[in-house]
C-alpha cells in the first residue's frame, strides 16, 4: 500500500506494506486502525522518519514482525518493549546510535537486525534476556567497540556475522565458547584479547556449522608491536588457539602481527576450504603451505612486505597435485618479493584461469601455467613479462603501470593468438605498440590509456577482424589514428578521450558500418569529424564532449536514422544545430551543455517525435528562450516529456501535457 491510498477498513488486516514519500515524517493515522497487525513493513525511500513514534509500538500488540529498515530513525523509544509478541525486528541502514535497555523485555524476539548502522556505539547491557534470540546481525556497525558481557549466555543464538574483543573487564573470545553459530563470524579487535587461554575456549574448532571465518587485528596494532620492540609470540599463540572446524569454507586474515602462520592453515585440518584472504600481515615472512588443499579455489593476499621468495613451504607436500583446484590468485602489494620458484611439476597449478601480479615490482619470475585464461601485470618490471612470454592459453590481458619500454611484449602478443581482451595502461615509456597486434584476429576489446609517448599505432591494427571495442584514453603524444582503423568491420563502441594532439579522424572511419558508440571528449586539436557518416548506419549513440575546435556536425549524420543519443558538451565553436537534425527520427534523448554561442533551437526539433529527453544546462541565451510557456523556443520542445533546463538540480517540465494547454 502507498501512503494516501490506505483502505479505510483496516481493522481486519494482519499483514501490511506501506511505502511513505519523501514528504511523509510520521505514520499514517489510518495505519492505527489495524489493531490485529501481525507484519508491518514500512518502506521509505528517502530515508526520513526520524524517529519512530511511541504510538508505534503501543497500538500494536500482536506484532511479530516490525521492518524500519532505511527509515533514518535516530531513536528508538523505549516503548517499543509493549511489543510482547515481537519476534522479528529490522531497523537496519538507520542512524540510530543506541537502543533502549527495554528491548530486553522482548521476551519471544528471535531476530534482531542492526546490520550497517554505522552510528551504533553500544547495545543494551541487559541483551541476555533475550533468550530466544536466535539471530543478532551487527555487521557494519563500525563504531561498535565492544559486545556486552552477556552476549554468551544468548544459547540459542546461530548468527553472529560480527563479534568484537573488547578492552577492559569484557569477557572476550570466551563469550563464544557456548554459542551454536551458523554461517560467518568475522573477530574484530583481536588485540585486545586477554590470554590464550581466552582464545582456547573460544572453542571455534567445535563449530561445525561455521562456513566463513575472519579474524582481524587493528591496523596500527602491528606497528605499535615494532615500535615497542615487543614480541608477537602471544599474537601467534592466539591464532594457533583459533582453530576452526574442518568443515570451514572461508578464511580472512587481516592485520595478523605474527611473523610465523600456525600449521593448521593449509593442512588437511581445514580439507574444506575454498578461498583464503591474508592482508596486512606484514611481518610475516613466509607463505602458508595452501597447495595441498583439494578444494580451494580462490587465495588472495595483500600487503606482505617481509616475503621475499615463494618457495616450496607455499606448494606443501612435493607429491600430488599442487593447487589441483585453485582458480583465482593474487599477490598484491609484496614490494619485496624477488623470486617464485617453480616445483617444476606438470601437475602444479592445473586449474588456474586467472593471476593477478601488482606492486611486486623485485618479482623476476613466475611459473608457467597450462591453463591461465587471465592475466593481470601492474606495477612490476619488464622480467616478469619475460616469464610470462611463455603463456601461450591467455584470453585477457592487462598491463598496467610498467616502466620499461616493454620489448617483451612482442613475445607475449605473439603466442596468444586467441587474446579476446588486451588493457595496456600507464606504460610511460612506450611508444609504439607492437606489430605483433596484428595477429590477434580474435580480439574482441583494446584498450590503450595513459600511454603519454605512444606516438602511432599500427597499420596493421586492421586486422583486428573481431574487435569489437577500442578505448584511446590520455595519449597525449598520438596525433593521427591509422587509416586501418577503417577495417575494424566488427567495431561496434569507439572511445577517443583526452587525446590532446588528436587533429582528424582518418577517413576509414566511414567503413565501421556496425558502429553503435561513439565518444570524442577531451580533443582540444580535433578540428573536425569525417564527412562521410552516411554509412555509420547502425550508429546509436554519438558524444561529443570538450572538443572546444569543432564548429559543427557533420552533415551527412542527418542520414544516420538510428541515432538515439546525441549529447554536445563544452564545444564553444559551435554556434547552433543544423535545420536537418529533425531528420533523426530515432532521437530519444538530446543534451546540450555548455555551448554558451548556441542562442536558439531549430525548427526541425518539433519533428522528433520520438524524443523523451532535453537536457539544456550552462547554455544562458538558450535557456532564456527555453523557458516554460514565455520562451521563443518553447514551442519547438514543448511536446518533449522530459525537459531540463538550467541547473545542475534539474527541473523537470511535464512538456507533453503543458504543450495541450
Amino acid at each position: 500500500m502507498e501512503h494516501g491510498r490506505l483502505p479505510r477498513q483496516l481493522a481486519q488486516t494482519y499483514h501490511s506494506s506501506v511505502v511513505c514519500d519523501s514528504e511523509l515524517r510520521s505514520i499514517p493515522e489510518s495505519l492505527y486502525k489495524a489493531k490485529k497487525l501481525r507484519t508491518l513493513n514500512l518502506l521509505f525511500p528517502r530515508g526520513n522518519l526520524g524517529e519512530a513514534p511511541p504510538n508505534l509500538f503501543t497500538s500494536f500488540r500482536y506484532l511479530r514482525a516490525l521492518n524500519l529498515s532505511g527509515s533514518g530513525i535516530k531513536r528508538l523509544h523505549s516503548s517499543v518493549s509493549c511489543l510482547i509478541s515481537l519476534r522479528y525486528l529490522n531497523i537496519s541502514n538507520t542512524l540510530i546510535e543506541t537502543l533502549p535497555e527495554s528491548i530486553s523485555h522482548l521476551d519471544y524476539l528471535q531476530v534482531l537486525n542492526l546490520a550497517y548502522c554505522y552510528d551504533l556505539i553500544k547495545l543494551p547491557m541487559r541483551l541476555a534476556r533475550l533468550v530466544n534470540l536466535r539471530h543478532l546481525m551487527i555487521n557494519g556497525c563500525d563504531k561498535l567497540s565492544h559486545l556486552p558481557d552477556c552476549i554468551g549466555k544468548l544459547v540459542q543464538l546461530q548468527t553472529l556475522p560480527t563479534f568484537i574483543v573488547g578492552t577492559g573487564n569484557y569477557q572476550g573470545l570466551t563469550q563464544l565458547h557456548s554459542l551454536p553459530l551458523v554461517g560467518e563470524l568475522n573477530i574484530r579487535q583481536l588485540e585486545n584479547a586477554n590470554s590464550r587461554f581466552d582464545s582456547r575456549l573460544a572453542n571455534l574448532g567445535m563449530k561445525p556449522k561455521l562456513c566463513s571465518l575472519g579474524l582481524s587485528w587493528r591496523n596500527d596494532h602491528d606497528d605499535l608491536i615494532t615500535e615497542n620492540n615487543n614480541d608477537s609470540t602471544l599474537d601467534e599463540e592466539l591464532l594457533v588457539n583459533l582453530q576452526p572446524h574442518q568443515n570451514l569454507k572461508r578464511l580472512s586474515i587481516e592485520g595478523y602481527p605474527g611473523k610465523y602462520f600456525p600449521r593448521w592453515i593449509g593442512t588437511p585440518e581445514l580439507p574444506n576450504l575454498t578461498n583464503i584472504v591474508l592482508i596486512s600481515c606484514k611481518r610475516c615472512e613466509h607463505l602458508p603451505a595452501l597447495g595441498q588443499l583439494p578444494f580451494l579455489k580462490t587465495i588472495y593476499m595483500l600487503g606482505m612486505p617481509n616475503v621475499k621468495n615463494i618457495g616450496s613451504g607455499f606448494y606443501g607436500r612435493v607429491s600430488g597435485r599442487q593447487f589441483r583446484s585453485l582458480q583465482e590468485l593474487s599477490f598484491i602489494d609484496f614490494p619485496n618479493l624477488e623470486f617464485w620458484w617453480s616445483m617444476n611439476m606438470k601437475e602444479e597449478f592445473p586449474s588456474l584461469v586467472k593471476l593477478t601480479i601488482n606492486k611486486c615490482p623485485k618479482l623476476k619470475n613466475m611459473p608457467c601455467f597450462s591453463s591461465l585464461k587471465h592475466l593481470e601485470l601492474r606495477n612490476c618490471n619488464e622480467m616478469i613479462l619475460r616469464s610470462a612470454a611463455n603463456l601461450s592459453t591467455l584470453l585477457s590481458l592487462v598491463i598496467d603501470v610498467f616502466m620499461g619500454r616493454l620489448v617483451l611484449l612482442d613475445s607475449l602478443l605473439g603466442n596468444n593468438p586467441h587474446l579476446m581482451s588486451l588493457t595496456i595502461s600507464s606504460c610511460t615509456n612506450l611508444c609504439s605498440i607492437s606489430l605483433k597486434l596484428g595477429g590477434l584476429t580474435a580480439l574482441k576489446s583494446l584498450t590503450i590509456r595513459w600511454c603519454e609517448e605512444l606516438i602511432s599505432l599500427p597499420q596493421e591494427i586492421q586486422n583486428l577482424s573481431s574487435l569489437e571495442s577500442l578505448e584511446i584514453i590520455e595519449c597525449h603524444s598520438l596525433i593521427n589514428l591509422p587509416e586501418g582503423l577503417g577495417g575494424l568491420t566488427s567495431l561496434r563502441s569507439l572511445s577517443i578521450e583526452n587525446c590532446n594532439n588528436i587533429t582528424s579522424l582518418p577517413m576509414g572511419l566511414q567503413h565501421l558500418t556496425l558502429l553503435e558508440h561513439l565518444t570524442l571528449m577531451y580533443c582540444p586539436s580535433l578540428a573536425s569529424l569525417p564527412a562521410n557518416f552516411r554509412n555509420l548506419s547502425m550508429l546509436k549513440s554519438l558524444y561529443i564532449l570538450n572538443c572546444p575546435e569543432i564548429a559543427c556536425l557533420p552533415e551527412e549524420l542527418q542520414y544516420v536514422t538510428t541515432l538515439q543519443n546525441l549529447e554536445i558538451h563544452s564545444c564553444p565553436a559551435i554556434k547552433d544545430l543544423p535545420a536537418w537534425i529533425g531528420n533523426l527520427a530515432s532521437l530519444t534523448s538530446l543534451v546540450i551543455s555548455d555551448c554558451f554561442n548556441i542562442i536558439s533551437l531549430p525548427e526541425g526539433l518539433q519533428h522528433l517525435i520520438n524524443l523523451q529527453h532535453l537536457s539544456i544546462r550552462e547554455c544562458p541565451r538558450l535557456e532564456n528562450r527555453c523557458k516554460k510557456y514565455t520562451g521563443e523556443d518553447w514551442p519547438k520542445v514543448a511536446h518533449i516529456p522530459h525537459i531540463y533546463i538550467g541547473s545542475t538540480e534539474p527541473r523537470q517540465y511535464d512538456g507533453a501535457s503543458s504543450s495541450s494547454r
